[in-house]
């Protein structure tokens, strides 16, 4: 359900934070990257229940509509089309996301005037009155409706990762990626199959023959990076002669390790796909220097490596790149 970019994040912060905090226990360090990683599946039930939330408000709104001094015919009758809709109804009512919420005692009464804003803004919005407004009423339209609602005005919205960096100092950056797949989620979607109904595991166990499933990914990569860190100081410092390997930026250091280690313990993986997304971790995380920095070195590194017929891939394509 993840991608890849993402567990190779997350597995950098877990290195990093295992070598600034000291610590020496390397399963200890395994198991808190496998919770930071499963603890996504938390924040989306926030962002699911936000979804329930703005639903929630709408409908006591229009209650309150009802009960002004001089309603409206509109007031007294409203378009109940978004209230109603099915595809939040199975949210709704799915026994394993409300028992998830409930575990996590999720509670929004604190946070009414964002919603009231998101409400708002809703209403405004062009797609939403197309909506009210159109005849079609399959579960696949209230399905696309309901997946762009979400993308527009909750997954993405900067108080609600605010607030999700508060219970979490990862969860504003990791609320990209939950929404992301949320919103795929919920475009899968398949009323008569129950199966659909609830997000899937966070771990991908069906990772095509012959290749590592993400949780064993995610195991490989930081064990072996962990276990071979200082045999890849010493190939690094021959890179570097210019630098001491302390004056070097450690998340540098880092991705270079990461690098090294999936260029040389992940046999179905391109050597390229590799070095595309260290640079890409590079900068993401690194110095404006970064990139070009990890790029260089790994280059240096790659080409040393593949004249002593060091990296060995195998795999239909693979041999050789």
């Amino acid at each position: 359900m993840l991608s890849r970019h993402y567990l190779r994040v997350k597995t950098l912060q877990a290195v990093y934070s295992f070598f600034i905090g000291g610590e020496t226990d390397l399963s200890k360090g395994r198991q808190e990257l496998f919770d930071a990683i499963e603890g996504i599946s938390e924040l989306m039930m926030y962002q699911i229940s936000a979804l329930l939330e703005v639903r929630d408000f709408a409908e006591n709104k229009l209650e309150e509509n009802k009960k002004k001094l001089r309603p409206s015919e509109a007031d007294l009758d409203p378009n109940r089309k978004f209230i109603d809709n099915p595809v939040i109804k199975i949210l709704r009512e799915n026994e394993t996301i409300q028992n998830r919420i409930q575990s996590l005692k999720i509670n929004w009464s604190e946070f009414q005037e964002q919603f009231r804003k998101i409400y708002f803004a809703m209403v405004e919005w062009k797609d939403y009155k197309e909506y009210l407004d159109s005849p079609a009423d399959s579960f696949e339209d209230h399905k696309i409706f309901v997946a762009k609602l979400f993308k527009k005005h909750i997954a993405f919205d900067g108080n609600l990762r605010a607030y999700y960096e508060e219970l979490n100092l990862h969860w504003g950056e990791d609320s990209i990626t939950s929404g992301l797949n949320l919103n795929n989620w919920i475009k899968s979607l398949d009323e008569n199959n129950e199966t659909t109904h609830i997000p899937g595991e966070v771990f991908n166990s069906n990772a095509l023959p012959g290749n590592d499933d993400d949780r064993d990914f995610v195991k490989e990569l930081f064990d072996k990076c962990i276990m071979n860190s200082e045999e890849y100081d010493g190939m690094i410092q021959k890179k570097i002669s210019n630098w001491e390997i302390d004056r070097i930026n450690q998340i540098d250091m880092l991705i270079l390790k990461l690098g090294l280690t999936e260029i040389l313990e992940f046999p179905r993986i391109p050597v390229k796909a590799s070095m595309n997304e260290y640079i890409e971790l590079a900068k993401e995380y690194g110095t404006p220097k970064s990139n070009a920095f990890v790029n260089g070195v790994l280059d240096k590194l790659v080409a040393e490596l593949q004249e002593a017929g060091k990296i060995k891939k195998s795999g239909r394509g693979l041999k050789g790149s």
